[in-house]
Parts: C-alpha cells; sequence; structure tokens
C-alpha cells in the first residue's frame, strides 16, 4: 500500500480522528509502506489501526492483502472499529503486548483467526497495532465434523450395547461402505468401501454431500423408516443395498449411520442363472414331449398285436417311460434342480393306481414321511423303482382285492435314504410271498438300487402285509426340513 492516494488517506485520517503527532504518523507510515509484503509472507488480510481521540474506540487507517485474496469484498480504511465487536484489538492496545489467535467474524460475517501486533512510537508509546486476519471457516467446519464424530463415536458405543440385547446383526455390515450422516442427512463421514460405492451417486468426493436427498427422502425419519430394513436402489445399471440405523445421544436424533453394499455382481450372476434355468427348464419340456410321444407310438404298436402277452410287456414298457416322462415335468415346472421323493411318489401312484385298478375296486392311498430331496442325477432312477414296485403291488399284491391299501413311507437317516413300498389286504388270504420267480420288474429294481444307487433292496411278507424297501445314499450332503407330511386318499 504505498500508493500516493492511499497515503493521502491515511494522513488525512490521522488528523481528523486521532491525535498522532507528526512523528508517530511518520512512524506508522513507513510500517504502511512494508504491508503488502507482510500480507503476501502471511497468507492474510493486514490492517493498521489507532486510536480515536476519545481514546476508546479505534479507526482503519490501512489495509493490505495476499494477492487475488482477500476476506473482503470492498475497502474498510476509515472505518471505525468499536471497542466491543474488536476485543483482541484493545488488548494489544491495553497491554501492550501481541495477541495472538483470538477468533471472531469479519464485518462480513467470515468466521477468522486475529493476531494483534502493537506499533510503538520512538517515546515507546503504543500509537497504532497492526491486524492479521486469517479465514478459518474450513478449520471451523472440519472442527465441526471431528467434534461431531467423537459424538458419534460414543453414541455407537452406547447404542452397540443396546443392540446386544435386541439381536441386531452388526456383524452383517462387515466389510460394506459406511456413511455418518449428520441430522440434515449430509454425510459428515464415509470409510474407503462407501467412498468408492458413493461414486454412483457422488463422482467428486461424498464429504458434504446429502445423501438423504440422494435417495429422495424428505426427512430423517422418512429415511429411518423405509431403511430399517435393507432396500436395494439401482443406478446406471448397478444395484446397491442400503440399510440404516438412527444416532440417538441423550433421547434426541443426531443423526445416522448408512450401511451401503454393492450387490451389481451378485444379479448379474442371478440373471445369468434365470436365463439358464429357463433354458434347463425348456430342455426338461421337450424331453417330456418327446416322451410321451414315444408312448402314442407304442399304444398304436401294440393294438396291432394280437397276443395278450405282448400287450402287457408294452404297457409295462409305457408305464416305465411315462414314470420317466413325470420326473422331467416336475423339472420343467420348477427352478430349482433337486427333487421331492413325496411329490414325486405321489404323481406317480394316482396315475398307477387309476390306470390299474378296476373299476369296484376300493384302494386307499398313502404317502407320508419326511421331505426328502434328490438331485436330478437320481430323479430318473428313483422314478423307476417307484413305478416297479407301485406296480408290482397292484398287478400281484393286491390285483383280485376288492378293499386294499398301498402305503409309501419316505425317510432319511444319516445320509441315507429309505422308501418303504407296502400293500395291505383287508381280508383273508392265503397269498404267499413268492420270489425266486420274480419277473422284469424286480429284476429292474434290483439293478438301479443296488448297482447303479449304489444301495440294498429287499421284500418280505408280514401277516397280509407285503413290504419292498429301497435304501441308497443320498447324493446331499445338505438336508430339507424334517417335517412330516401324511396324504391320505381313497378311491
Amino acid at each position: 500500500m504505498e500508493k500516493k492516494d492511499d497515503l493521502q488517506t491515511f494522513r488525512k485520517l490521522c488528523r481528523e480522528y486521532t491525535d498522532l503527532d507528526t512523528n508517530e504518523a511518520g512512524d506508522i507510515e513507513d510500517v504502511i509502506r512494508q504491508l503488502p509484503v507482510f500480507a503476501e509472507l502471511t497468507g492474510t488480510d493486514v490492517f493498521i489501526d489507532a486510536f480515536l481521540k476519545n481514546g476508546v474506540d479505534a479507526i482503519v487507517l490501512a489495509w493490505a492483502h495476499p494477492p487475488g485474496h482477500s476476506l473482503y469484498k470492498q475497502s474498510v480504511v476509515g472505518e471505525i472499529a468499536y471497542a466491543t465487536k474488536e476485543p483482541a484489538v484493545f488488548q494489544a492496545f491495553s497491554r501492550e503486548g501481541i495477541v495472538r489467535n483470538v477468533r471472531g467474524l469479519s464485518q462480513e460475517g467470515v468466521p477468522i483467526d486475529q493476531t494483534v501486533v502493537p506499533l510503538y512510537s520512538k517515546t515507546k508509546r503504543v500509537i497504532g497495532v497492526i491486524i492479521m486476519e486469517k479465514d478459518i471457516s474450513a478449520e471451523i467446519r472440519h472442527e465441526e465434523q471431528v467434534e461431531f464424530l467423537n459424538q458419534t463415536a460414543e453414541r455407537l458405543s452406547s447404542t452397540l450395547m443396546s443392540l446386544t440385547f435386541t439381536g441386531f446383526a452388526w456383524d452383517e455390515w462387515v466389510g460394506n461402505g459406511i456413511f455418518v450422516l449428520n441430522q440434515k442427512g449430509e454425510i459428515i463421514y464415509a470409510n474407503k468401501n462407501a467412498a468408492r460405492i458413493g461414486k454412483a451417486y457422488f463422482p467428486d468426493s461424498p464429504l458434504g454431500e446429502n445423501l438423504m436427498q440422494a435417495l429422495a427422502f424428505k426427512s430423517m425419519q422418512d429415511m429411518l423408516g423405509s431403511l430399517s430394513s435393507p432396500m436395494e436402489y439401482e443406478v446406471n445399471n448397478s444395484h446397491f443395498l442400503f440399510r440404516v440405523h438412527p444416532l440417538v445421544n441423550y433421547m434426541e436424533l443426531s443423526g445416522c449411520v448408512v450401511s451401503i453394499q454393492d450387490v451389481t455382481e451378485l444379479r448379474q450372476k442371478e440373471r445369468q442363472l434365470d436365463v439358464q434355468s429357463t433354458i434347463i427348464r425348456e430342455i426338461h419340456h421337450r424331453v417330456k414331449n418327446n416322451l410321451q410321444n414315444v408312448v402314442s407310438l407304442l399304444n398304436l404298436q401294440k393294438r396291432r398285436v394280437g397276443s395278450k402277452v405282448v400287450e402287457q410287456e408294452f404297457e409295462a414298457c409305457v408305464s416305465r417311460i411315462i414314470s420317466i416322462a413325470r420326473v422331467h415335468d416336475v423339472f420343467a415346472h420348477q427352478s430349482w434342480n433337486s427333487l421331492n421323493i413325496l411329490d414325486l411318489a405321489g404323481y406317480l401312484v394316482e396315475s398307477l393306481v387309476d390306470n390299474y385298478t378296476l373299476a369296484d375296486q376300493n384302494i386307499k392311498i398313502s404317502v407320508q414321511g419326511q421331505k426328502v430331496r434328490i438331485p436330478d442325477s437320481q430323479a430318473v432312477p428313483v422314478a423307476l423303482v417307484l413305478n416297479e414296485l407301485i406296480t408290482n403291488s397292484l398287478k400281484h399284491g393286491i390285483k383280485e382285492v376288492m378293499n386294499g391299501e398301498i402305503s409309501i413311507f419316505v425317510e432319511e437317516s444319516e445320509g441315507i435314504v429309505h422308501i418303504m413300498v407296502a400293500d395291505t389286504e383287508n381280508q383273508e388270504t392265503d397269498r404267499k410271498l413268492n420270489i425266486k420267480n420274480e419277473g422284469l420288474g424286480l429284476y429292474l429294481v434290483n439293478l438301479l438300487a443296488c448297482e447303479q444307487m449304489e444301495g440294498t433292496f429287499k421284500i418280505e411278507r408280514r401277516d397280509s402285509t407285503t413290504i419292498a424297501k429301497v435304501s441308497f445314499p443320498s447324493c446331499r450332503k445338505e438336508k430339507d426340513d424334517d417335517s412330516i407330511v401324511d396324504t391320505n386318499r381313497r378311491r
């Protein structure tokens, strides 16, 4: 500040408003010439004030600021600095010493840090002060964030202690992105995962951004109510799972913690699996249709033969193919690759009873046991085994019995699946079990159960009941719910 006009303004202000003599004004003028250097070195706005003639308030005599930067939009030279509003200035005047780091507000409302240095005359009298003002808005914001985070840590600790008794699964949040929001919904903390994931919403830095508004919530209460359970959002083909928990201090809501999880890759894999599952179901559907076409051809051929024995063989062959077709029909209507044995058994026994019983026969059907699921690799062999055992009961066990019962029971124990098919005659009979002359059906059961599925097969007679039991290892390590299902029908 060495411009001629500025020095003339300084001299005029000294004459009109201060009691400085010529020598004292000259001492201040020497400092004024160095003021731009001070401003550039310290990076602050620098002022020189002197007491008014009343000895209470002060006046701004000179001002300099760093090139291209200032706290003030216009000059404040000539303005009055009142003692009540500039305490640091008057501390320096009265104490005759440097006053450092006094915080306050500039005349334009900006948070500032003041350092005030007394100016002395040659006679050691305080004739003015140099004031350095620095903008500390960023520091204030940082301190507020630190204070909020300190309070947040305390609230989280108390919250975690209380949630320990409610069973809240904080361990599910481990590895997720974590945002901490203040009451306004502004992000004041983000861990590395949150900063990375949050770029979908905030390309630059998420700090200071309003996540509540980005998720289209009008208030913190709305956000807490909607995101208390995980909710999925899609942004630019990316999928994110959000969940929120409130931060409460002394019964007051002070903000919230937001968990964000990127589930984009998971959703992509799910879509791929859906496509694959659809293709597989379509394949099963076409196989089923092809098998039904084979059955139709066999039925046509059966009508052309004149031998009753050959017709029976055709019927047995058709029954086996229908059993396989029903397996593919089940897989064509579901999205998983395992099958419930109880469902399959109920499906087969109804069809076979309709085909083999007479109009006046009264046959009771019972299908019960555990919900045992088997993989698709075992489905066809199990279907053929059930077909042969049920057919054997209908053709040989209760063929000429007016009142009978066919019971199917399924269970799994220690990784072994047990299927029992029993036929009971509800009348006196002297029929004896004879398995020496077993036909193709029981031979197939032996072949499938013992060799293909590495299990066992046995058949025995107890009073009026014939029991056939097949056991084989389950390929599934995990078991479904062992709830008992009992389905009883009467025909």
